[in-house]
């Protein structure tokens, strides 16, 4: 009798356990849905309500705040609001291209699955979500929806939006996490004309913020990391995402780059300054402000070699704060390069304006220099 009570009580709490499970699964889901309609209603009312806080600040404390900090706190929380509305146009275009629900938000996970099932045809929308990201990319922090339709246009080779990805890695209102995310997909993606982007960030010595926690799911599902690969990657900076893109690319330019600035290789650099003169002036000049001394040496030599002018800025920054022997070489670089810059400009043949040059003389013609001239008419007197 005790033992059939004893099987009784564990049935009993068996039924409970399923049932409970099943409660918890609906609170969930009932939990989620709250906070979705609540950041939804927090964008919209909030984000308008923001503007007008300054004025309200201004008659409840005028007694109290100095009038001269009424114009910052007006401009603090005009910029809020735009903030805060910016996100929330950017999330209602997404919702809209994806045809889903406000309250649906927390799905992108799922979504990101479905569009890579659905091969080409998503791209259209994936397209969308980026346009909207550089229409409205007022955020201090990465947005996991930008980032997922990154990665699902590079996981799904989409060659008609390199120019696409290429202008995004150019703006710098971006969050350096999103740059990183389109590096990849350039990468991933295997167009030759994503070379030229991507390669000044090999000097960008950023490191990669990847925030709150939707993001980092958002890199570990877009990319396919697991947890250790991730953590590794977490160590990254900017340049190290653009040597990957760069390999799968063209090798040899990573190559040619790491002899200049690992073994101040002269024909490496003029090789590779031969068709990317510019973009290689651009990485040599990130690199002066790396930490590693021996890197940033080799970049102040590589840009005198190639007289670069337009680094001088960087250079005289750097002379300021390095220490001895690199300020010295630093000095002397800047003299040469600032007497170079004050050389006269070459004229090109098309900037040269014929039509005001003299004619060449033709050997075969007769001299009229000592010919008679035709007798003038004199003219009547009335």
């Amino acid at each position: 009798m005790k033992e059939s009570g004893w099987k009784g009580v564990a049935q009993s709490l068996k039924r409970l356990s399923v049932v409970g499970k099943q409660k918890f699964l609906k609170l969930k889901f009932w939990w989620q849905d709250f906070v979705s309609r609540a950041k939804e209603l927090l964008m919209v009312e909030g984000g308008t309500s923001l503007i007008f806080v300054p004025f309200f600040l201004f008659f409840a404390f005028s007694e109290k705040l100095p009038l001269f900090s009424l114009p910052f706190l007006f401009v603090f929380f005009l910029g809020l609001g735009l903030l805060v509305m910016s996100n929330y146009r950017f999330r209602k275009i997404s919702l809209r291209s994806l045809s889903l629900k406000s309250f649906e938000a927390f799905k992108w996970d799922k979504v990101f699955n479905q569009m890579l099932l659905e091969g080409e045809k998503a791209v259209p929308n994936l397209l969308q979500i980026l346009q909207a990201r550089l229409k409205f990319h007022l955020s201090l922090s990465p947005d996991p929806v930008s980032l997922l339709a990154i990665f699902g246009l590079g996981r799904l080779k989409a060659q008609d939006t390199v120019e696409h990805l290429v202008e995004f890695i150019k703006t710098k209102q971006v969050p350096v996490a999103e740059h990183v995310a389109a590096i990849w997909a350039l990468g991933e993606i295997g167009d030759q004309k994503a070379i030229p982007a991507l390669i000044p960030f090999l000097g960008d010595f950023r490191s990669v913020l990847f925030g709150f926690y939707e993001t980092k799911m958002a890199f570990m599902k877009g990319i396919g990391l697991t947890k250790e690969e991730f953590r590794e990657r977490c160590r990254w900076q900017v340049c190290d995402w653009a040597e990957e893109a760069l390999m799968k690319l063209s090798p040899k330019i990573v190559t040619l780059f790491r002899k200049v600035v690992e073994e101040q290789d002269r024909d490496a650099l003029f090789e590779l300054a031969k068709e990317y003169r510019s973009e290689t002036i651009a990485a040599l000049t990130g690199l002066l402000d790396g930490r590693q001394k021996e890197w940033v040496f080799n970049a102040v030599w590589a840009l005198r070699e190639l007289k670069a002018v337009d680094a001088l800025p960087k250079l005289r920054r750097l002379a300021r704060r390095a220490s001895s022997p690199l300020r010295e070489y630093c000095q002397k670089v800047i003299a040469e390069l600032e007497e170079f810059s004050r050389l006269p400009r070459a004229v090109g043949v098309g900037e040269i304006e014929l039509a005001n040059l003299p004619a060449i003389p033709d050997p075969s013609a007769v001299p009229t220099e000592n010919l008679p001239r035709p007798a003038t008419p004199e003219k009547r007197s009335d």
